[in-house]
């Protein structure tokens, strides 16, 4: 039977891209066959673990995300990435192996309650937690729903989150140019596509999507830009692509409109992408999190983050907690998303103990 942390070795020389973890779906079983629990697939690649003690009471909802980044490892570890060009760079791994441990301790220690843990597909790029809850509908009566996100941002024992929106509503926007090619020596008879993406990203960058005014903070950048096929003739095509990030769908989108507008001035088209809800935290989970994180550890009030994650979608149906965990035990930040993010073994043993005694509490507070 595989350690929480022997399974984390695994997991992480295996990270898949969104909707393509198979292999982590079936390591993931194989190890929770072990345990004897109930489990099947759920959104294609996902699972779906049930712990049911009580027929009567309803469950508690955990979720960790399976998915990885195109990123190139550079740890140097001697459990790095065995797929190329693919990494756990955002401590997924380590999510999916503390709540592995969860389970582990819940079963061999007989632990009272009802749970239903979701190992769940698709959180980086096309909202994943939207499929899982479809497939969900009611077959499960479900009280609260939990979920944690690792971060070097804090320490081994500080844990952050906020009453309210902890991370905001995020949409992934592209700005699309059509011009007419012409060779450069006659460029006057083309319409030049990069030409017009640029003047929108000038006149953006002047007046750029910002407010930190409570209950309408609001920002949104452009991180891609590409255009045209040869470099001696007029660019036929422009793409520009970024994303609006808001404390609610409403101001988010207001400000697609806006940038609609702005790239039609310059012959333009605005186009959505994958739309992520703002994760909203319950009051009283809030405030229940805040007593027992305080009491357990070093409790930090984070405010909100303009962090995208499709946990939003979990926190529009149940009344729910989300929170980071710290997991930095040296002084070294390298922060989500970089090809050196690694935490430490030692952060899962110490992961799980504070998520069973979480999930315990919220147990008796159903």
């Amino acid at each position: 039977m595989l350690s929480p942390i022997e399974l984390r070795h695994e997991l992480h020389m295996s990270p898949e891209l969104a909707f393509n973890e198979y292999n982590t779906q079936k390591i993931l079983s194989e190890a929770l066959k072990e345990l004897g629990v109930e489990f099947h697939p759920i959104a294609k690649t996902g699972l779906v673990v049930i712990i049911q003690r009580d027929n009567y009471q309803p469950s508690i909802l955990y979720r960790a995300d399976m998915d990885a980044l195109p990123i190139k490892e550079e740890t140097g570890w001697e459990y790095c990435s065995k797929n190329e060009g693919l990494m756990h760079a955002c401590g997924h791994d380590i999510h999916m192996s503390v709540m592995y441990g969860v389970i582990k301790k819940i079963v061999e220690n007989n632990i009272p309650g009802n749970y239903v843990f979701i190992y769940q597909p698709a959180e980086e790029t096309i909202g994943g937690a939207k499929y899982v809850l479809d497939e969900l509908r009611e077959r499960y009566k479900i009280k609260y729903a939990t979920a944690i996100h690792v971060t070097d941002e804090y320490k081994l024992g500080e844990f952050a989150s906020t009453n309210g929106t902890l991370f905001a509503c995020a949409m992934e926007i592209t700005a699309k140019f059509k011009g007419l090619s012409a060779h450069i020596a006659q460029k006057e008879k083309g319409i030049d596509a990069i030409k017009n993406a640029v003047r929108f990203m000038s006149e953006f960058y002047d007046n750029p999507v910002d407010s930190n005014e409570k209950g309408r903070r609001v920002l949104a950048g452009f991180g891609k830009m590409f255009g045209g096929s040869v470099r001696n003739a007029v660019a036929d095509y422009a793409q520009v692509e970024g994303s609006i990030r808001g404390e609610t769908l409403e101001i988010v989108i207001e400000n697609f409109e806006r940038l609609k507008v702005l790239a039609e001035k310059y012959g333009g088209a605005l186009e959505r992408g994958s739309l992520y809800p703002p994760v909203i935290n319950n009051e009283k989970l809030y405030n229940l999190f805040k007593d027992y994180a305080s009491n357990n550890g070093t409790f930090i009030d984070c405010g909100m983050k303009y962090t995208g994650e499709d946990f939003g979608f979990f926190t529009m149906k149940y009344p729910s907690l989300m929170f980071w965990a710290g997991v930095r035990t040296s002084e070294e930040v390298f922060g989500l998303h970089n090809p050196k993010f690694l935490p430490d073994d030692s952060v899962i043993p110490y992961l799980v103990d504070f998520m069973v005694e979480w999930l315990k509490l919220l147990s008796k507070n159903v």
